[in-house]
């Protein structure tokens, strides 16, 4: 089958696969309070909330007029074992009483979008 052939077909790939792209992201500080806010929503997924410690938090502003926070947690689970840095990403959108949680992960999906933001490449639209 010739080039000219697959075109169409090439081209309406495309266009399907832009079409169902989220919003970008721009590195950005956070608001006050989101990364507090932020550690606490993700400790409460934690087996033992008690024992997260937090690192590299950081904020991305969504061209939608959300946030997304990526970051990386470690904690014990219920039977004192150590789970190692595991990454987490939670998704904000912004709604007239402020921002509201609209995804939360924990683990390597939470890489992916992270690494997806920090290139400047659009979230898939479930992220």
């Amino acid at each position: 089958m010739s080039f000219a052939r697959r075109l169409p077909t090439l081209l309406l790939f495309l266009f399907a696969t832009s079409a169902m792209a989220g919003p970008t992201g721009v590195p950005d500080d956070l608001p006050d309070g989101l990364a507090e806010r932020s550690q606490v929503l993700v400790a409460q997924t934690l087996g033992a909330p008690h024992t997260a410690n937090f690192r590299k938090f950081g904020g991305f502003r969504l061209s939608d007029g959300g946030w997304a926070v990526c970051g990386e947690v470690n904690s014990r689970n219920l039977t004192g074992l150590a789970m190692g840095w595991k990454p987490v990403y939670l998704r904000f959108r912004g709604e007239e009483g402020g921002l509201v949680l609209a995804r939360r992960i924990v683990d390597w999906p939470a890489d992916v979008a992270c690494r997806h933001l920090a290139m400047g490449r659009a979230l898939r639209t479930r992220d």
